[in-house]
């Protein structure tokens, strides 16, 4: 999901206690992915052992993805254990109670057909992701249905 339509695009410079960290890569937003996700997903590399595309999949769709009535994207899937990690941010989930609906019917599908959902909030994934992601594989997330 790219956030460039959006009027409060923030910078692409991650900042954690007022501190320039590093800039999201111009290819990861060139393949569609959020600032939040880059942070994540450079955390999934960084445990050391997950690979994209071999031990973790990005964006992968299931039951016909977003375009397909009753379809979704789970934003990180990993393989072993079967873990499907998503990044929530405030503008696509938590503004509307439609939003938290949908999230929360996304999630009861993906686990009735065996795949552990876990959500990461945009605020972790900016300040914490190497928590999150570890308490998400770990399966030791609150269980809310936006992971709070």
């Amino acid at each position: 999901m790219v956030q460039s339509f959006r009027s409060d695009r923030p910078s692409r410079t991650r900042t954690v206690t007022g501190q320039p960290v590093e800039e999201v890569p111009e290819w990861w937003l060139a393949r569609g992915g959020s600032q939040p996700e880059y942070w994540v997903y450079r955390a999934i590399v960084r445990t050391g052992r997950l690979e994209e595309n071999g031990d973790f999949i990005y964006q992968s769709k299931f039951f016909g993805g977003r375009l397909t009535r009753g379809g979704s994207v789970v934003d990180f899937l990993i393989k072993s254990p079967r873990v499907g990690i998503n990044v929530q941010s405030k503008y696509f989930h938590s503004r509307t109670s439609q939003q938290r609906a949908h999230d929360a019917l996304q999630r009861a599908s993906l686990e009735a057909n065996g795949l552990r959902v876990e959500f990461i909030q945009e605020e972790e994934a900016i300040n914490s992701p190497d928590e999150a992601v570890r308490e998400a594989l770990a399966g030791t997330r609150a269980k809310g249905p936006l992971g709070t």
